[in-house]
C-alpha cells in the first residue's frame, strides 16, 4: 500500500503509470491537496466533489518535457472542475476509461475513449462532471509553442489566437496517428536514455505533436493551413517587414514606413492586412514585445528592471506594457525577469 501526503492509504492500482526516473507522482484523499497539486502542475481551478457520500481519492502522475506537460489523472468519486480561461496553454484531455462532460466557451462534449476534448486558452474551461474512476491523459501545451508553430507554417504572424473545436474524434486515421505520437512521447519519457533525453530529438517529437494537433483538429486557421497557399508578399511589404526587423527600437509611423518603401499609406495598410494579417502598428508592437521578452529572459533582476526594458522597446507606460505582455506570453513581465515560466 502507498500513502498520500496526509498518511492515508491508497491502492497502488489507483496510481497511473506514467513516466520515468524523475516522474512526479501524487495521490491524496484530501480535496484541498488535490486542488493545490493541480494548480502547481496545470492551472488554478475550483474543485467540487459532486458525491460527498463517496470517499474522495485523487491520483496523478506527470512529466514535463519542453513546452509539454503530460500526465494521467484519476478521481475516485465524481467531481466538477472549473479552470476559467487557461490563458497560458492549449490543453487536450484524452479519456482512457470512463467519461467526462467537458465545456470550453459555448462548446460542450462528453469526452470518452473515442472522443477527446481540446481546450483553447481564451475559452472558459470546465469539466462539469468527471465520472468516478475515469482516467484521463492530460496534455498541456505551451500557448506560445502552438501559436509560433502555426505562424511559421503560415508564413505570417497570427491576427487572433488559435480557436480549436472542442470535440476531437479519436477514431479517425489522422487522430490515431496523432495519438500514436503522444503515446511515443509518453513511452520515451519512461525510459532513461531514450529519444526524449536528446534535446534535438525531443524538440522534433514536441513539434510533431504540436503540428499534428494543428493538422488534425479543426480550428479557425485550418482552411489556410491545409490549402498550403501562402500568398506571395509584394516587395514593398517585404521591404517594410525588413525595415521593422532591422530597427525594432524605432517607432516607425505608417507615413514614414510607406515613404521608405515607395508606397501609399493606404497601400501599405491594405498590404499588411492582406499579406501579414495585422496592421503595421500591431506588427511593430509584437516585434518589440518579442525583443522585450528576450531581454527579460536574459536579464538579472538585480541589474535592471521591467520598466527599463519596457522603455527600451518603446513601452513607456508600465501598466499597459504589463497588460499586453501577459496577453501575449501568458505571464507577467516581472515573473519572466525573476526566471519564472508559465
Amino acid at each position: 500500500m502507498l500513502r498520500d501526503r496526509c498518511g492515508v492509504h491508497l491502492s497502488p492500482s489507483a496510481v497511473p503509470d506514467t513516466p520515468g526516473p524523475t516522474r512526479a507522482v501524487f495521490q491524496t484523499s484530501d480535496p484541498d491537496r488535490a486542488r493545490a497539486e493541480l494548480r502547481r502542475t496545470y492551472y488554478p481551478l475550483r474543485l467540487r466533489q459532486l458525491e460527498t457520500a463517496a470517499p474522495f481519492q485523487f491520483a496523478m502522475s506527470t512529466r514535463s518535457a519542453g513546452p509539454l506537460t503530460l500526465g494521467r489523472v484519476q478521481f475516485g468519486s465524481a467531481v466538477e472542475l472549473d479552470a476559467g480561461e487557461l490563458e497560458i496553454a492549449y490543453h487536450v484531455n484524452i479519456p482512457l476509461t470512463g467519461e467526462v462532460l467537458s465545456r470550453c466557451g459555448d462548446q460542450q462534449v462528453l469526452a470518452n475513449p473515442s472522443t477527446a476534448a481540446v481546450f483553447t486558452p481564451t475559452g472558459h474551461a470546465t469539466l462539469d462532471r468527471w465520472a468516478p474512476g475515469s482516467v484521463q491523459l492530460c496534455l498541456k501545451i505551451d500557448r506560445r509553442a502552438v501559436e509560433n508553430e502555426l505562424a511559421e507554417r503560415l508564413g505570417r504572424p497570427l491576427s487572433t489566437p488559435v480557436r480549436f473545436a472542442l470535440a476531437l474524434d479519436l477514431t479517425t486515421p489522422a487522430a490515431q496517428g496523432w495519438l500514436d505520437a503522444v503515446r511515443m512521447l509518453s513511452r520515451e519519457l519512461r525510459q532513461p536514455g531514450g529519444l526524449a533525453d536528446s534535446p534535438l530529438l525531443a524538440a522534433e517529437i514536441h513539434r510533431l505533436i504540436i503540428t499534428g494537433l494543428l493538422l488534425t483538429q479543426p480550428h479557425n486557421y485550418s482552411d489556410e493551413l491545409h490549402s498550403g497557399a501562402s500568398p506571395h508578399r509584394p516587395k514593398t511589404i517585404s521591404n517594410a517587414l525588413d525595415l521593422i526587423e532591422a530597427d525594432a527600437e524605432r517607432a516607425w509611423t505608417v507615413i514614414e514606413l510607406a515613404k521608405a518603401c515607395g508606397v501609399s499609406v493606404r497601400g501599405l495598410e491594405e498590404g499588411f492586412r492582406r499579406y501579414v494579417g495585422v496592421s503595421p502598428h500591431a506588427y511593430q508592437r509584437d516585434r518589440r514585445l518579442d525583443r522585450a521578452h528576450a531581454d527579460l529572459l536574459a536579464a538579472h533582476p538585480g541589474q535592471t528592471s521591467v520598466a527599463v526594458i519596457a522603455r527600451r522597446w518603446g513601452f513607456p507606460h508600465a501598466g499597459r506594457f504589463a497588460h499586453i505582455y501577459r496577453r501575449r506570453f501568458g505571464v507577467a513581465p516581472s515573473a519572466t525577469l525573476r526566471g519564472l515560466r508559465p
